[in-house]
């Protein structure tokens, strides 16, 4: 519970919510995520930072070339600009109490009433306030923490917790310090600061933030959030300088901050009032050292391999601690051992391995240590602070009468600081070599820990392998996403001379999200359905995946037959597309679609997977072809299909199974029809569905039961009749006058005019290539309609009949029927018809989401 002024104690941050807010940003950034205001700043004080001084009337003139800050002041320029330059190669994110430069929301609204036990705060106006969102209440007795679960009205918002006192009159704000001159914060004990969100990058170790304040004896507690850590997590200073460009009486605070990506800052202050000056956030640790916080130096680590008072070891082990600690859970930055010859007490040091990235090991070189002969070992750890441990407790060991053994492999594979590493990497080693002798690869050990774990505890250890002796695919389940670090080793085993020793590690830093992204490219358009590859996700031609990856893929293998309300339906999870022209590699120029299971970066989701502007997890399309079952549209075996009904009728028919609980039911739209194109193209590398899968029904002289054997030729994991045996009514879809019209993208079933005319307008197109035009509310790269194509069936990418007319309204049908032949297949579209039409060769197919 919030309190008016909080006792915080570190690592035991106030008890505020745990969940995280939707986050956007805004932040001033650098370099790639510059406001324009800031970006143009830049751009003008280039010829001013070569300059030995900014003198008032070069920042005068400066602060009117800019547009938007004609309130800030000269000296605010300056200090962006100095801030600037002194961290110029961050990201940066200013508060410098100006405007145009602070990150603080401008949300500030008068108390009304708040009364002690209440979850419900009165203001003025809640216009700016946002749910989930943390806001101080500042009176005359002190500051508050809140958090806003609910806007209830224009004037009321709802909090997380009670409030443990009657406010009195004060003001809903984003930070209760007291702006001076816009140059600067006074701080009361209790005074609460909280940033709009801001990202300073995703790099997986994190940033800074450097504080600079009055140097006296109060504390600026800060705290941060982010997607790995919704609950408001503190953080401790670091080291402290003063002296130089700062001003007597003030000192830069610098706290090592693991935030990735979208974030919050909160400081509260508290023991004695203080002035901050500025408040900087950036991507990295700034390396300027000052005095070190002695209680966030890392703690010494202990020596684990070679173990104290070990004997017969080789000419290069490999020299471990058992872990890594820091009291304020800062990242590791660096390892250091040393070697001596036993007795010296490192007054002579043999062998120094200098500053090494972070990590836990390091294996000697050769020629330093000599057989039958005894050393001592000492070791130390350094965080991004740049705050280095005590030395180790000195261990000993002894080295064999003779340098006899496997040789230490090598990981070659992942490279070493590798990022963006997926969850299966494959690990490979160095060839296997015996020092001194020669001996058969018998086996090979690998092994896995996660950034802060121990080898004594590893996250995965394959145990003796004696299969994958040079190679190695990681099974699934052992990374996670999200810019997580991780560790790899490995050692080689001989049949004689048993094993070597561990590996160096190798260190890397897996993707934002593990996606599974499986595309084709179109090679050559036309030619009885294209001539296809399968590619990877940069477009490099990749060897046909075969059945089992697909079946085994999250959204291939996840489309399941479910029964819903009684009907047979095909569930098809949620997935993201992206179609572009392949821009490097043997595929340049190459068109292609790619599907992922995963948001990943220029991949949208499938419009069929939102609804009233939210994303669901899932739609549903009817296992056959509509049939009615009693006044409801429904979707079952052995029945015909229901046919001679209007469009309207079959979207009423459709609409009628939502009574009595059940809900979501309609009639299939293009982005259903859309959808299953998509998955099917990806899968197969065609266009020809009927050669690729079957026939189905359409050399008859009359329609068939919906799981008849001909129609069901036509199938596709698990939805039957998708081309053949009757038309197919679809929502979504309309030409008027010609034009295509379709539901918006956003899944409000709004429609869309997207100015777009097919070809060969009244008459049949067999479509080579397909229309990407895009525009508000539309995209037409989300279906597949035919840009170019002749009017004959011959020499098509996609060997199916599309025809639109120019009437008033049409409303399309698809798949073909009974007696179209060659011309039917999932990609045959027809639009001549008026909603109120009705035939026996028109038909319709479920939906649900």
């Amino acid at each position: 519970m919030a309190t008016e002024n909080p006792t915080l104690t570190p690592g035991s941050p106030p008890e505020f919510s745990e969940s995280l807010p939707a986050l956007t940003v805004e932040s001033v950034a650098h370099p790639d995520t510059w406001n324009p205001i800031h970006q143009r700043l830049l751009d003008n004080t280039v010829a001013l930072r070569d300059a030995v001084e900014l003198t008032d009337e070069n920042l005068d003139a400066l602060g009117s070339r800019v547009d938007g800050l004609e309130e800030t002041s000269s000296v605010s320029v300056q200090r962006a600009v100095t801030l600037d330059w002194l961290y110029r190669d961050n990201r940066i994110a200013f508060e410098l109490w100006a405007p145009g430069f602070t990150l603080i929301d401008a949300v500030d609204t008068a108390i009304v009433q708040g009364i002690s036990g209440d979850d419900s705060v009165d203001v003025a106006s809640t216009a700016q306030l946002r749910a989930g969102e943390y806001y101080v209440l500042a009176d005359e007795e002190g500051s508050l923490l809140i958090k806003c679960t609910a806007v209830l009205s224009e004037n009321r918002i709802r909090i997380e917790t009670n409030l443990p006192r009657t406010l009195g009159a004060g003001v809903l704000t984003r930070c209760s310090m007291e702006e001076v001159g816009a140059a600067y914060a006074t701080c009361e004990v209790g005074d609460i600061w909280l940033s709009k969100p801001i990202n300073i990058g995703n790099d997986a170790e994190g940033g800074a933030v450097v504080i600079r304040r009055s140097l006296n004896s109060g504390e600026a507690r800060l705290y941060f959030r982010d997607t790995s850590n919704p609950a408001w997590t503190e953080r401790v200073w670091s080291v402290r300088r003063q002296g130089g460009d700062i001003p007597a009486g003030f000192a830069d605070y610098e706290y090592i901050l693991p935030m990735r990506g979208d974030g919050s800052l909160m400081i509260v202050t508290e023991g004695e009032a203080m002035q901050i000056r500025h408040i900087v956030a950036l991507s990295a640790a700034t390396g300027l050292g000052g005095y070190v916080n002695p209680a966030m130096r890392p703690n010494a680590p202990a020596i684990s391999s070679p173990a104290d008072g070990a004997v017969g070891i080789f000419e290069r082990p490999t020299l471990a601690i058992a872990g890594y600690s820091s009291p304020g859970g800062t990242p590791q930055a660096g390892i250091q051992f040393q070697v001596a010859v036993a007795g010296a007490q490192f007054a002579t040091v043999l062998h120094d391995s200098g500053e090494q990235p972070a990590g836990l090991s390091y294996q000697m070189p050769a020629d330093v240590l000599e057989v039958s002969s005894s050393y001592e070992l000492r070791a130390r750890v350094k965080d991004l602070s740049g705050l280095w441990s005590d030395w180790s407790a000195v261990s000993g060991f002894a080295t064999a009468a003779s340098f006899a053994y496997v040789a230490t492999p090598t990981l070659v594979s992942p490279a070493n600081n590798a990022t963006d590493v997926g969850e299966t990497p494959l690990l490979q080693t160095g060839a296997f070599a015996v020092i001194d002798g020669s001996d058969t690869h018998a086996a090979s050990r690998w092994r896995v820990r996660a950034s802060g774990g121990t080898w004594a505890e590893p996250l995965w250890d394959s145990g003796e392998d004696a299969v994958n002796l040079l190679s190695l695919a990681l099974p699934a389940g052992i990374l996670e996403a999200g810019l997580r670090v991780y560790y790899l080793q490995v050692q080689h085993k001989g049949e004689t001379r048993g094993w070597s020793e561990w590996s160096s590690e190798v260190k890397v830093t897996t993707k934002q999200a593990f996606a599974y992204v499986s595309g084709v490219a179109l090679i050559t358009p036309g030619g009885d359905g294209g001539t296809w590859a399968y590619v990877d996700e940069d477009g490099n031609t990749v060897p046909d995946p075969g059945a089992a990856h697909f079946s085994t893929h999250p959204v291939w293998g996840g489309m399941q037959d479910v029964v819903v309300d009684g009907q047979y339906m095909v569930k098809i999870p949620k997935f993201y597309i992206r179609r572009a022209t392949i821009g490097s590699g043997a595929n340049t120029g190459k068109e292609a679609w790619w599907i992922s299971d995963q948001p990943v970066d220029g991949y949208v989701v499938h419009p069929a997977f939102k609804v009233g502007g939210s994303e669901v997890d899932q739609i549903c399309v009817g296992k056959y072809q509509a049939s009615m079952d009693g006044s409801k549209l429904g979707s079952k075996p052995g029945v015909l299909p229901a046919v001679s009904r209007t469009l309207t009728q079959f979207l009423a028919d459709a609409a009628a199974r939502n009574v009595s609980g059940v809900s979501g039911f309609g009639l299939w739209s293009v982005y259903h029809w859309s959808a299953i194109q998509w998955l099917y193209l990806v899968e197969n590398a065609t266009m020809d569905s009927q050669s690729e899968t079957g026939q189905g029904r359409v050399s008859a002289s009359s329609a068939a039961n919906v799981d008849a054997s001909d129609v069901a030729q036509a199938t596709y994991r698990g939805i039957v009749g998708l081309w053949g045996n009757v038309w197919q009514w679809m929502d979504g879809l309309k030409t008027i006058s010609g034009v295509i019209n379709l539901w918006d993208r956003e899944g409000n079933q709004t429609w869309v005019n997207t100015g777009q005319t097919p070809p060969n307008i009244n008459n049949s197109t067999y479509p080579v290539t397909f229309m990407d035009a895009s525009g508000s509310g539309y995209d037409m790269d989300d279906v597949f309609i035919g840009k170019t194509g002749p009017t004959s069936n011959s020499g098509a990418t996609a060997p199916d009949y599309q025809h639109w007319n120019n009437s008033a309204e049409s409303f399309p049908i698809v798949g073909g029927s009974w007696s179209n032949g060659a011309d039917a297949g999932l990609w045959c579209v027809h639009c001549p018809y008026a909603a109120s039409t009705s035939a026996p060769h028109l038909g319709a197919r479920l939906a649900k989401v």
